[in-house]
Formats: structure tokens, sequence, C-alpha cells
């Protein structure tokens, strides 16, 4: 016990430390409270700070207009941190609705023209990942019409 109370005294969160020894959160706080002072829901130890030189990233990207999946997964940060630092640093909220809509047949038709998956990001405005997942869905999409076509009957 006292071991798991100085880890969480030292930063390591409730999660990490179920993960770690293969029990839930939840048995993890139950141990902790009453012993240890908690910190808020997805707390870290010291406050929930943020270095500034990671929130003016976080704010440049999101001015940027980049996809709101890419600042959370690079920064390691939820939604709603990265909107109270783009309010934070006076940059207008994006358009409800997220990102833009993405059209699977110009992907495809600059993919046929052999337009890397990361050109085609640039130019449709997406992520080079969402390009990917774009055209792995468009092959096998493909890939069901054909095997289809081969297995019916010839007229």
């Amino acid at each position: 016990m006292d071991a798991l109370v100085k880890a969480y005294e030292a930063g390591t969160s409730i999660r990490k430390l179920a993960a770690q020894l293969g029990v839930s959160h939840t048995a993890i706080h139950r141990k902790l409270k009453g012993r240890v002072v908690m910190r808020p829901i997805g707390g870290r130890a010291g406050g929930n700070l943020i270095p500034q030189e990671v929130r003016d990233k976080v704010a440049d990207a999101y001015a940027r207009d980049v996809p709101m999946a890419d600042i959370m997964a690079e920064f390691d940060v939820c939604d709603e941190t990265v909107r109270r630092i783009a309010d934070e640093a006076g940059i207008p909220r994006r358009p409800v609705g997220g990102r833009q809509r993405l059209d699977p047949a110009q992907i495809a038709e600059l993919s046929r023209q052999e337009w890397p998956p990361d050109a085609i990001a640039v130019l449709v405005g997406a992520s080079p990942s969402r390009v990917r997942t774009i055209l792995r869905d468009l092959a096998e999409d493909f890939a069901e019409m054909s095997e289809a076509d081969a297995n019916t009957p010839g007229e």
C-alpha cells in the first residue's frame, strides 16, 4: 500500500497504476481514497498545468485548422483542453459540425493520378491518416464489388 501511495503522490495516474497492477482504476481509487489528497479527475501531479510552449503550439495548430483529432494525438490533450487553450489565446471557435466533408471520389481520382497520400491530404485539407483510411476503404469496397461481379452469372 505504501508503494501505491508513493507512486500516486509522485504523479503516476490512477489508470496507469491500475494497468501496471492489472486491476481496475476504480479499485485503485478505492484503495487511495482517504489515504492521499486526490487530484481532480484527469488531473496531473502538481496541478493541471500544460507548459506554455505546448500551449502555444496547440493554439497555433488550432488556428491553422489542423484537425482536432491530430492536435489531440500530437499533444496528448482532450478536445476541451484544445478549445480552452484556443479561447485563452483569443482564437475564434471553429464552426459547429467539425471537419469539412471530404469527397472520396476526388481523393480516388488524385490517387489514380499517382499523387501520394500526404500530397492528397494537403490538397483536400485533411490529415494524411484520414486520406489513407479513405483510400483503404475505397480499395475494400472495390474488392467486394469485384468479388460480387465474379460470382454473378454472365448474361
